[in-house]
C-alpha cells in the first residue's frame, strides 16, 4: 500500500513531465533532495486540492552538477552560482506570486529555447491580459499552459 501525496500525485507528475517533454519529472519532496546534485527547472504548478494543502509543484531535472573534490558547503555555494536555470526559476516564482511584469523582465537574456520555455514565454505574454494564466493548472485552465 502507498499512502500520502507521493502515491496520489505520481500520475500528475508523470503527466506534466510527459507533456512538458521532461526526461525526469519530480515533485517538491524530491526537489529538495535533488538540488544538491543536479540542476532543476520549475515545470508546472498543479491545483490538487484533494491531496495537497497547496499546489503540487512539478520540476524537471536538467542535468547532473559537476563537482570537483571540495567540501559540501563549497559545493552548495558553487552549485547555486553555476545554475543555468536561475533566471527561469526566479521568473517562475515571480509569476506564481502574480508579478507578471517582473517575471517577463527576469526572463530576459535566458537563452534556453526548449518547448517548455517557449510555452512559458507565451503564457507570460498572455498573462497580462488574462491573470488566470498565473493560477495553477486545474483551477482556471487546462494542464500545462
Amino acid at each position: 500500500s502507498f499512502i500520502g501525496s507521493l502515491a496520489s500525485g505520481v500520475h500528475v507528475v508523470e503527466r506534466v513531465g510527459r507533456m512538458g517533454g521532461a526526461d525526469i519529472a519530480i515533485d517538491k519532496v524530491m526537489h529538495e533532495e535533488v538540488t544538491n546534485v543536479a540542476y532543476v527547472r520549475s515545470l508546472q504548478h498543479v491545483w490538487f486540492p484533494k491531496h495537497c494543502e497547496r499546489t503540487l509543484m512539478v520540476y524537471e531535472v536538467m542535468k547532473q552538477k559537476e563537482h570537483e573534490n571540495m567540501e559540501w558547503m563549497y559545493q552548495l555555494a558553487e552549485g547555486a552560482r553555476g545554475d543555468p536555470n536561475t533566471k527561469y526559476n526566479n521568473s517562475y516564482s515571480l509569476m506564481m506570486a502574480g508579478d507578471v511584469e517582473g517575471a517577463i523582465k527576469e526572463l530576459e537574456g535566458y537563452a534556453d529555447d526548449s518547448s517548455v520555455v517557449k510555452l512559458y514565454r507565451d503564457r507570460l505574454q498572455k498573462a497580462g491580459a488574462d491573470p488566470a494564466l498565473t493560477e495553477p493548472v486545474g483551477k482556471a485552465r487546462p494542464l500545462l499552459y
